[in-house]
């Protein structure tokens, strides 16, 4: 608690922050932050703010279970003047209600949040990595800007939260903060929900296999790669894609399927309460990101159940076992991407091997284990802020 905070208030004031605020696995992962600190046996005041794209209604939702809420307007994606704007805002905010720690989740809200709490003076400040900001499908220019202010941000942070050890050694390589800063908490999965629950019915034309992808439509999860890898195996091979979830793509994702004549193929189904009833009844599922931090994704299908294959980059490779529970490609290798997805489509038995080990090593990504960790990071550092 700040000292100069009224007596009567004893609470540990914290306050999340995070770029967008949609349905995708940063999001999910922050509202389990915030379920974990609300149930603790100490006591948190817990605030969540937003930048401009959000879900109106999923942050009111928040606000429904007593959670303050607040809108950063000048928190957008990648615009260096709002960005400057977006510093002192938050800056404002933070000293203004007295914050004693500062969480910030994703690349934006983690360089805008960490810059604002040195002029704001919070002492306690947490970042969570959910993703690598510097990646091959982005420009030098900007790579070398996000390096450059990931390495002044980690120097004002007290806590770097990763969701795997390839990612704090990509960190620390780059010269992002020492060792001492980071701690790995692994995303948290409702597995029970995914192991347990029966299969939908989703299979769209005929009976052929269902290949699944789940999360946003947008740049960086190579959502191109993915309609020229069904291109290429829709002349011979019977197959659904399912394209779950929504975003700013999904527009030019229509157009494209319509363009290449794969409507009796691919399918946007759009935003899913029922994802892990679709992942049950899938055959393969599909990820060919450029960008991902441990995509939680990524172990709902393996929780399921389901053959994984996706690309060799950040966590996923501590989360597939390539050859083992699916398969790990090259970003932008199209070729091995749909060789593999083929595979897999065209061996029912190499399916149900690999079905088989899909549930081995899962429990690190359990929930209740990701709770746990963070309420003792939590409880650990709050005995600073009194």
């Amino acid at each position: 608690m700040a000292a100069g905070r009224s007596g009567a208030d004893e609470s540990t004031r914290v306050f999340h922050l995070i770029t967008r605020f949609y349905s995708g696995g940063a999001e999910k992962t922050t509202l389990h932050t915030l379920d974990a600190l609300t149930e603790a046996e100490q006591n948190y005041d817990v605030r969540l703010g937003v930048g401009a794209f959000h879900d109106a209604e999923r942050l009111e939702s928040v606000a429904d279970q007593g959670i303050e809420t607040t809108v950063f307007d000048s928190i957008r994606h990648y615009n260096p003047l709002a960005a400057i704007i977006a510093v002192v805002a938050v800056a404002v905010h933070l000293w203004r209600e007295d914050i004693d720690i500062l969480h910030t989740h994703s690349t934006e809200a983690g360089i805008i949040g960490r810059f604002a709490s040195v002029l704001s003076g919070t002492e306690v400040v947490i970042h969570e990595v959910h993703g690598d900001p510097v990646t091959d499908d982005r420009s030098w220019l900007l790579n070398r800007f996000l390096l450059a202010a990931e390495r002044f941000a980690a120097a004002v942070t007290t806590i770097i939260v990763v969701k795997s050890t390839h990612i704090r050694e990509t960190f620390l390589d780059r010269g992002i903060g020492d060792r001492s800063k980071y701690t790995t908490v692994y995303h948290g999965v409702h597995l029970e929900q995914y192991r347990s629950v029966e299969a939908d019915d989703v299979a769209l034309t005929g009976d052929g296999p269902v290949v699944t992808y789940v999360g946003r439509l947008t740049d960086g999860k190579g959502l191109v790669d993915l309609l020229d890898c069904a291109e290429r195996l829709a002349g011979d091979t019977d197959f659904d894609l399912l394209i779950v979830g929504d975003g700013e793509l999904r527009d030019h994702l229509e157009e494209s399927i319509a363009e290449r004549n794969l409507s009796d193929n691919v399918h946007l189904v759009g935003y899913r309460e029922d994802v892990p009833s679709l992942l049950a009844a899938s055959d393969v599922f599909v990820l060919p990101s450029y960008r991902e931090g441990t995509p939680r994704a990524v172990t709902e299908a393996l929780a399921s159940g389901t053959p994984v294959v996706s690309t060799r980059i950040a966590g996923i490779p501590e989360q597939v076992s390539d050859g083992e529970t699916g398969y790990l490609v090259e970003p932008g290798d199209v070729g091995t991407l749909t060789r593999r997805i083929k595979q897999l489509l065209c061996d029912r038995e190499l399916r149900e091997e690999m079905r088989e080990q899909t549930g081995e090593s899962l429990e690190k990504f359990d929930i209740a284990t990701a709770q746990r960790a963070f309420q003792e990071l939590y409880r650990r550092l709050s005995e600073t802020c009194s």
